[in-house]
């Protein structure tokens, strides 16, 4: 059996985790990655400092439309406007330049000189290797920059393609490393992408890329890199590289403050792009953690935040393209792209995680294990995030996947074929066997044998006083119905103070408590079951059928010592019990009640062991039959907390009788005895026996008293 259950969890695993590792689940792998960045903002929130950026962008925005000299100028002429913008860029001794804009067409056609500034500019600043212009590279021709600014940069040596890559669902979480470039003169090559190309010229090294498709800048090797792609680390919010309007940038330079451009671009790689509200926006893995576009983020020079244009509020799911080559260039200067975990390593997680939802499956009740698998999930949910925090991907919705699909599996086995057979034991046992015992059976998959263990236990007898007088008055099918009546009632009690029933005799029954679950309060829990049977059997008078003038009474013993607890009994039939001269003494307390007119009668050794928590009373030293030595005897009065004023008052005076009683002053026990004996039926007895005794005094009295029988 425990074979065949290993086996069977290590094929829910199994199955669970090839399920989960099928192109079909290829978009999942995708969302982990949106995900993660998401919940590394939530749980370590990362600090974000614009300064610190090796980027800075200048973005051609809704504002720079409606400011001069843009407001009614068509872009195609703004070539004057964006040659001032280089060359002061350029003079604020930026890194390098790339631009994000592709302008393919140009006026200068028709106003001849129209562009001499733009393409100076350009010229300036690619003689200086700081300027990369951008291209789009689709089927047969590239969208490339108009001839005269390709011939003003040096053609292909200074412009790069942006194209960027789409995941199968539409999101962009990579950026390539190179694309295959075609021109009528050289055919076929490859060449870097912008991005690559602005982080190599900033850290003035040659950019390669090695046959498994890492980049290497110099002899340093970019993390994040592989199968010639970059996984793109984005940070939250807008807030993360400093952005400048155009409009505002050309107004400084105009302004001709060079402290601010200075400021703003020294040692920095700048792009310059557009964040429009609809055009080049993409949909990236930050799409959970964008945050508004108004970039008031950033220090302006000249015109203050056109309130009237930007709202705060506003928050889309989709940025501007500029920012995702602004981030893979820091991702590339930092070298904290994000490195993504092999398919072995990820199965190999989903298995481990499969395996131990496998695990609690087939080793705890449906809904612990339910429990203990959904924190197991949430575990995952934060070893990735953290294991994501220091720059590595790992798949996170696949493993707690795998865990349910392992789960679901095996909790279907266990109906249909592991749990069969213990719910067949349980069904059968139910009727015979004390809860416990069931449990602790089907737990181990074995079936009860002959044996016993010694331990110290509390045993308890109860049965109802004057129950043959009780039964004479009834038929039998009348006895029977008010024996079942009576024997769930008393039986509901004890199981639920923590007791297993372990036989009925006619109206007699026998619990032991510690056994075979242990409890360390076993004592304690005896006595207060003892004690919420006797209220119940007060509230019930009248029940059971019985005529309403018919008071019943149960008598109870109970005694704690060391028992032989376990299966007793024959080879072929048996029973769980519990045995010895503890128990013994046990059923010679409770017949002793009948003594003294009580109902419960305790042990010392179980008033030793309840401690201050129960209102014991001693009643009085005994010799039972069949033993030779004296044994103190105790009713409980209730539990300490909720003993009234006059139970502790007998309590005083009984024990204050008592102890007159066992130093042979019957006169004055008796004296005291007949104050209580209305109230209490204990003190009558005691009364009685001390009048006896001074009609008949005893030799050599010790103060115990022998029971005539049992």
């Amino acid at each position: 059996m425990f074979n065949k259950t290993v086996l069977a969890g290590l094929v829910a695993a199994l199955i669970s985790t090839a399920a989960l590792m099928t192109p079909a689940t290829d978009r999942l792998h995708g969302l982990s990655l949106d995900s993660l960045h998401w919940l590394r903002q939530v749980f370590f929130a990362p600090e974000i400092d614009p300064a610190n950026s090796p980027t800075a962008v200048i973005v051609i925005d809704e504002e720079t439309y409606r400011r001069e000299p843009f407001r009614n100028l068509p872009k195609v002429m703004w070539s004057k406007q964006l040659a001032e913008i280089i060359n002061a860029v350029t003079k604020a001794e930026a890194k390098v330049i790339g631009l994000d804009i592709i302008l393919p067409t140009s006026v200068e056609k028709h106003i001849r000189g129209f562009d001499r500034d733009l393409l100076i500019a350009m010229r300036r600043a690619s003689q200086q290797h700081k300027i990369v212009l951008g291209k789009v590279q689709h089927q047969a021709k590239p969208i490339a920059p108009h001839a005269g600014q390709s011939f003003a940069v040096g053609h292909q040596k200074n412009i790069r393609v942006v194209n960027i890559d789409k995941d199968i669902d539409g999101i962009i979480r990579h950026l390539p490393l190179t694309v295959q470039a075609k021109d009528l003169k050289q055919g076929t090559r490859q060449e870097s992408v912008m991005a690559v190309e602005l982080a190599a010229r900033a850290k003035k090294q040659t950019p390669t890329v090695t046959s498994t498709g890492v980049l290497n800048l110099g002899d340093k090797i970019i993390h994040g890199t592989n199968n010639n792609r970059l996984t793109l680390n984005f940070s939250a919010g807008s807030q993360a590289i400093p952005t400048y309007s155009f409009a505002d940038i050309f107004a400084c330079i105009q302004k001709g403050n060079t402290g601010f451009l200075e400021k703003s671009f020294k040692d920095k790689v700048v792009l310059i792009g557009t964040a429009l509200d609809e055009e080049d926006r993409r949909l990236t893995s930050k799409r959970f953690i964008t945050g508004p576009e108004n970039f008031t983020h950033t220090a302006r020079c000249h015109y203050p935040i056109a309130q009237d244009i930007y709202r705060a509020d506003l928050v889309r799911d989709s940025v501007p393209g500029v920012f995702i080559h602004a981030t893979a260039v820091n991702n590339i200067l930092r070298n904290n792209a994000l490195g993504e975990l092999s398919h072995t390593a990820n199965a190999a997680i989903m298995f481990i995680v499969a395996l131990f939802a496998a695990f609690f499956a087939l080793s705890y009740p449906p809904i612990r294990a339910g429990i203990l698998t959904t924190g197991l999930a949430l575990l995952w949910l934060v070893l990735a995030t953290s294991v994501f925090d220091s720059g590595y991907v790992t798949i996170l919705y696949n493993p707690i996947l795998a865990a349910m699909l392992s789960f679901a599996l095996l909790l279907g086995y266990r109906f249909t074929v592991s749990d069969k057979d213990k719910r067949y034991i349980k069904k059968v046992f139910s009727y015979y066997l004390p809860p416990a015992v069931i449990e602790k059976m089907t737990a181990s998959d074995t079936l009860p044998t002959l044996g016993g263990e010694a331990k110290e236990v509390t045993i308890l007898f109860s049965d109802i006083a004057g129950f043959s007088a009780l039964s004479e008055n009834l038929s039998a099918s009348d006895v029977a119905t008010f024996l079942n009546d009576y024997l769930s009632e008393m039986s509901d009690i004890l199981e639920s103070h923590g007791a297993f029933i372990e036989k009925f005799v006619a109206d007699e029954i026998t619990a032991v408590f510690g056994a075979p679950m242990n409890d360390p309060d076993h004592a304690l829990h005896a006595v207060q079951a003892a004690l919420a049977c006797q209220k119940r059997l007060n509230q019930m008078q009248g029940a059971f059928g019985l005529p309403p003038d018919r008071k019943l009474a149960a008598r109870t013993g109970i005694n704690s010592g060391e028992m032989l607890v376990g299966n007793i009994g024959s080879h072929r039939r048996f029973t769980y019990a519990a045995m010895g001269d503890a128990a013994n003494l046990g059923s010679r307390l409770e017949g002793a009640n009948k003594f003294y007119g009580s109902e419960i009668m305790a042990g010392e050794r179980t008033v030793e062991l309840c401690g201050a928590s129960i209102l014991f009373r001693e009643m009085d030293s005994i010799i039972v039959m069949g033993r030779d030595t004296a044994v103190a005897v105790f009713e409980p009065l209730g539990e300490l907390a909720e003993v009234s004023a006059e139970k502790l008052t007998l309590k005083q005076e009984y024990e204050k009788a008592l102890a007159l009683y066992r130093r042979g002053d019957f006169s004055m026990a008796r004296v005291t005895f007949e104050t209580l004996m209305t109230e209490d039926r204990v003190s009558a007895v005691m009364s009685e026996r001390c009048l006896n005794l001074l009609a008949m005094p005893p030799e050599n009295w010790d103060g115990n008293f022998e029971l005539s029988s049992k």
